[in-house]
């Protein structure tokens, strides 16, 4: 049990209510991609509260690294995966996080930059956005990185992942690939350790971490995406073995 939750569930719920009933210092990994602060392309709606326009935006995110760090144990880490936005043919990037006193709590360990195997940019006014960043914090200095964990050159800061997902895999309009949380996991997590995922989606941090016999506790607000998040995991067996 996590407080009144339980652990290896996900919940249909607004995340921020949801972690007021983890306990401190509980949560080993937090590996998460937050909504996008407009609603086109995120696959919700207008009536869904997690989805805030921008002048609210920065505001709900400091209220979610508040939590983060409560809830986080003094040797955990975060893996927080946002993108830049573009708006005509213009970049604006997320580095707008940094500034937020709830985030400033954190040690900033990395930029890790999601290097996709291709570009989805069609503008020829600017370089292409064929990346995404993903933030590594952590409380401390005292964190587990497995060099020797059968990755390629597993501590350098750019990942070559493709973003290409089969369509009769695809879930979600902006689901990550399992291998992003399967690099994070094999490299960052030991056997046991408790990984929440705030913004769940179509739950693809719980189908990984049910491979890697990791525990897991999520947060999704769309019912929809909760009910494919419930199907994908009863697919999955414990299939990875830990090096």
């Amino acid at each position: 049990m996590v407080g009144e939750l339980e652990l290896n569930k996900i919940y249909n719920m607004d995340c921020l209510e949801g972690m007021k009933q983890i306990p401190n210092n509980f949560i080993d990994l937090i590996i998460t991609s937050p909504p996008y602060e407009d609603i086109s392309g995120a696959g919700y709606t207008a009536v869904n509260k997690d989805i805030l326009f921008f002048k609210l935006y920065s505001e709900f995110i400091n209220n979610l690294f508040e939590q983060y760090y409560r809830i986080l144990k003094s040797n955990g880490q975060i893996f927080f995966n946002i993108k830049s936005k573009t708006h005509n043919k213009e970049l604006n990037t997320p580095h707008w996080l940094e500034f937020l006193d709830s985030f400033k709590q954190f040690k900033l360990k990395s930029y890790i930059i999601w290097k996709y195997a291709g570009s989805f940019d069609s503008t020829h006014k600017r370089f292409h956005l064929d990346y995404e960043i993903i933030y590594h914090l952590s409380k401390s200095d005292n964190i587990y990185l497995n060099e020797n964990c059968g990755v390629n050159d597993s501590l350098t800061s750019v990942w070559y992942i493709p973003h290409n997902i089969p369509k009769k895999e695809r879930f979600h309009p902006t689901q990550m690939p399992e291998s992003v949380v399967d690099r994070i996991l094999k490299i960052s997590s030991q056997k046991g350790n408790v990984v929440l995922d705030s913004f769940m989606g179509s739950g693809t941090t719980a189908v990984v971490c049910k491979k890697f016999d990791c525990k897991y506790i999520g947060f999704e607000i769309n019912k929809e995406y909760c009910k494919i998040a419930e199907d994908r995991l009863k697919m999955v067996s414990n299939i990875d073995e830990w090096i």
